[in-house]
């Protein structure tokens, strides 16, 4: 996980917060299981209507460092949000509008 030097965000181009990295495995056409990572950001301005990313974002909103407290929280807000997030399908328009943008060189 990163929270600095963090990519700009792939659907909006904006800072992300955080990114997060963790194995992904699926199965290609001939059912052998291929395993990799995948990638997942916290965006401010794209995942603000995410119900699992709203606490995390309220508590990644404050400026300065975390209080104890805070950082304690963090951990848990994270697996939360990576719990809800990790098995998402991609959005077909998303995905293809990200293309879009790669393919212009704008990624």
């Amino acid at each position: 996980m990163r929270t600095s030097q963090t990519p700009p965000c792939p659907r909006c181009a904006a800072p992300v917060l955080l990114t997060a990295r963790y194995p992904h495995a699926w199965r290609n056409r001939s059912g052998k299981r291929v395993a990799g990572f995948k990638e997942t950001v916290l965006c401010r301005s794209c995942d603000v209507s995410d119900p699992a990313a709203g606490e995390l974002l309220a508590l990644l909103s404050d400026d300065g460092p975390l209080t104890p407290a805070a950082f304690e929280a963090f951990s848990g807000l994270v697996r939360d949000w990576l719990d809800a997030v990790r098995d998402r399908a991609p959005n077909r328009a998303e995905l293809d509008a990200q293309e879009a943008r790669w393919r212009a060189g704008e990624l």
